[in-house]
């Protein structure tokens, strides 16, 4: 196929690099950026994309918002890019709709890719999928009310409104609440998936808050910010995820 083209919606710049990266062996390629959901649907009405490789979990729009404005019957061949749960996870496979999940090589994402290719060049209409899976993702979406930890040979539960919020801490998430702190053994983009996008806001690559104990934001340097939370926690706004918790509705 000649002039193949291809959207890459992120709103995090070495993601979006990631994916060009891979495409860089790929021929008669065109490769579009979108850095959020405004933009994707642009790109998508405009340029005749056949190809969209769209983040899940981004702010302001996500990425089943830009299909529901764009339309079924409208979006082009769709790769989902999500560190969404498991339960996300099924029903993509149920449906049959490719996803990427992060963090993924370059394997896993050429085997997607290809699969992508395949269905265009046959013309193979997956929009039945695509309804269901919007459809089964947007029924009353639970979010996780407690966190199991463990202390000494004790388990109990921690309630997600507690925390203030969380840090990573090498393969560990540091729970921070009020004035004790808690370790489990889980990654920061996992616990992400299962933490109410409305509620627990991504600062910085490695901390997450809960936008209710937010007292202040000061600017620092370099785009830069420091919040502090109501136990006059001090933790970085990083100016890549700022736009995370300033365009919060």
């Amino acid at each position: 196929m000649n002039n193949f083209r291809i959207l890459i919606v992120d709103d995090e710049p070495p993601a979006r690099k990631k994916i060009k990266s891979f495409l860089k062996q790929e021929n008669n390629v065109v490769v579009f950026e979108a850095s959020n959901g405004k933009e994707a649907i642009q790109y998508i009405q405009r340029d005749n994309i056949n190809l969209v490789f769209l983040d899940i979990q981004m702010p302001g729009m996500n990425g089943f918002e830009v299909i529901e404005t764009v339309g079924i019957d409208q979006i082009p061949q769709i790769v989902f890019v999500t560190a969404y749960d498991q339960y996300a996870l099924d029903a993509f496979e149920v449906q049959a709709v490719d996803y990427l999940l992060k963090p993924y090589d370059e394997e896993r994402f050429k085997k997607s890719f290809h699969r992508a290719l395949q269905f265009i060049r046959n013309d193979t209409d997956n929009k039945n999928n695509l309804k269901a899976l919007l459809q089964e993702i947007q029924k009353d979406k639970k979010y996780v009310s407690r966190i199991m930890v463990k202390v000494g040979g004790k388990y109990f539960f921690i309630h997600t409104n507690d925390i203030y919020y969380l840090s990573a801490e090498g393969n560990y998430v540091q729970l921070h609440l009020k004035v004790k702190t808690y370790l489990v053994h889980r990654s920061l983009s996992n616990l992400e998936g299962t933490l109410n996008p409305k509620k627990f806001i991504r600062i910085h690559r490695s901390s997450i808050i809960n936008i209710d104990y937010l007292k202040e934001i000061h600017p620092w340097s370099h785009g830069d910010a420091i919040v502090i939370l109501k136990n006059e926690a001090k933790i970085t706004l990083s100016r890549r995820f700022r736009n995370r918790l300033f365009d919060l509705k």
